[in-house]
């Protein structure tokens, strides 16, 4: 598991921003389509590995 930062630009041009734990980053990438779908651009910067 990686920590990613996920930007989001939305469609009315809007934009946002959040880290999460993802497998790698199609998932992040995936993930936040599936939760965001009308999403203009997404871009997933991988961060570091995730520590237990």
């Amino acid at each position: 598991m990686a920590i990613y930062r996920i930007k989001i630009t939305m469609a009315d041009g809007s934009r946002g921003r959040y880290t999460g734990i993802f497998v790698d980053g199609i998932e992040a990438i995936v993930q936040t389509l599936a939760d965001f779908p009308e999403a203009r651009s997404v871009a997933a910067l991988f961060i570091r590995r995730a520590g237990a």
